[in-house]
């Protein structure tokens, strides 16, 4: 396994978010929507993106085994090209992402920030749902959110709305349709609901960004000088 984050069970209400009340959602219970790990493996040299949600009711009779929640995931390569919005929410300035990943019950597809699009393979391994990301494994960044399905809408997400109503989430105004939000703790979720930037997950000492490796490279060039300076 490349990377494992996990998330706390039982956060999936935003900010106080009331569900949907139409008997489709009371029925299912409880979980549907809560993320508890987002995983990465390397398969054929590709990276294989798996998440685990905390239950999977199956009303709609999606092919993956689940039908109420859409998870989205970006991804910041680091490449060029590189947009810092997310629904409802913003990335930090300058860590941006470069492809994204829906994935619902019914299937899953890779979005560019110009709007391409493209579906990608998915299928499930036991309480895990998988994707091929099609990419090389490589130190990325990562951010993952869980709505409720909706064919209709745009991400696939549920909106909000501050009166909610059978088929809409009831949340504060401004709020993302995003009732769970992979953060490093349960602090920067709060954070992130409330200042509107959500920050990226990587895995520990294996990324160095753009900037980064351009004050590295400058300081070894410094170091060369003052080591031919001495020689003279």
């Amino acid at each position: 396994m490349l990377f494992l984050f996990q998330d706390p069970l039982g956060d999936d209400k935003g900010l106080a978010y009331l569900y949907p009340q139409a008997a489709l959602y009371r029925e299912a219970g409880e979980g549907y929507a809560d993320l508890l790990a987002l995983a990465g493996e390397e398969r054929e040299g590709r990276l294989v993106l798996k998440v685990r949600l905390a239950r999977y009711p199956n009303p709609l009779g999606g092919p993956l085994g689940f039908s109420l929640a859409t998870v989205v995931l970006w991804v910041d390569t680091e490449e060029e090209g590189e947009e810092e919005l997310l629904p409802g929410l913003h990335t930090p300035k300058g860590q941006g992402w470069e492809v994204a990943y829906v994935l619902t019950g019914f299937g899953a597809e890779k979005r560019t920030p110009e709007g391409a699009r493209e579906p990608v393979r998915a299928w499930r391994e036991g309480e895990w749902v998988l994707l091929d990301t099609g990419l090389p494994p490589g130190p990325y960044g990562y951010y993952a959110g869980v709505g409720l399905f909706d064919p209709f809408a745009p991400w696939y997400l549920r909106p909000t709305s501050v009166e909610g109503g059978p088929w809409t989430l009831g949340a504060p105004p401004g709020s993302p349709p995003l009732v769970d939000l992979l953060a490093a703790d349960p602090l920067d979720q709060v954070r992130a609901y409330q200042e509107g930037v959500l920050r990226p997950l990587r895995k520990p000492g294996l990324t160095l960004r753009r900037e980064s490796l351009l004050a590295f490279g400058l300081g070894g060039v410094s170091l060369l000088l003052a080591f031919l300076l001495r020689k003279r």
